[in-house]
C-alpha cells in the first residue's frame, strides 16, 4: 500500500508487544494484516495470538487488499485529549473491508464532506515520530 508522505502521524504512537509485533512489522512494509483461523475459517481483526471465534491458536496472517467502504463515521470537531490536539477537525470511523472484517481507523479526505457512509476508501500509512508506519484510510479518488 501507499505510504502517505504528506501525513506525519501526530497521534498516539502504537505500543508493540510480542503478540502484535508481526502486525506492526507488516505496516512498516506497507501491509495491513488481519488473520484467518485454520480451524474454523473465520477472519478476525484485531491482530492477536488466538482466534476470537473458536479460541484456536491456528491463526494465519492475511494481508488485506487495502480497499474498503465507510461503514460508519464521525467528524470530531472538538477533542480535548492532548494526544489529538494537533489534528484539529478530523474524521474517524469503521471501515468494512472485502476480507470480511471491520476496522476502526482515522479517515482522511481533501474535504471531510467527502467522508460518507458507503464512500470508497483506500489504505495508506503515516510515519510516527519513532519511525513506525501507522495505518489509516483515505477517501478514494472519484472514478
Amino acid at each position: 500500500m501507499k505510504n502517505d508522505e504528506t501525513l506525519a502521524w501526530t497521534g498516539p504512537v502504537p505500543t508493540t508487544v510480542i503478540e502484535t509485533q508481526p502486525f506492526w512489522n507488516a505496516c512498516n512494509k506497507g501491509q495491513f494484516l488481519v488473520q484467518r483461523c485454520s480451524d474454523c475459517g473465520k477472519v478476525q481483526y484485531h491482530y492477536r495470538a488466538f482466534c476470537c471465534h473458536c479460541w484456536s491458536d491456528a491463526v494465519e496472517d492475511l494481508p488485506i487488499q487495502g480497499t474498503g467502504k465507510v461503514w460508519t463515521y464521525s467528524v470530531v470537531k472538538v477533542n480535548r485529549s492532548p494526544q489529538f490536539s494537533e489534528w484539529g477537525v478530523y474524521a474517524t470511523g469503521v471501515i468494512e473491508v472485502p476480507e470480511g472484517v471491520k476496522i476502526i481507523a482515522r479517515i482522511t479526505a481533501d474535504d471531510l464532506e467527502r467522508v460518507r457512509i458507503g464512500a470508497s476508501v483506500r489504505l495508506a500509512f503515516a510515519k510516527a515520530p519513532n519511525g513506525q508506519q501507522v495505518p489509516f484510510f483515505t477517501v478514494a479518488e472519484e472514478a
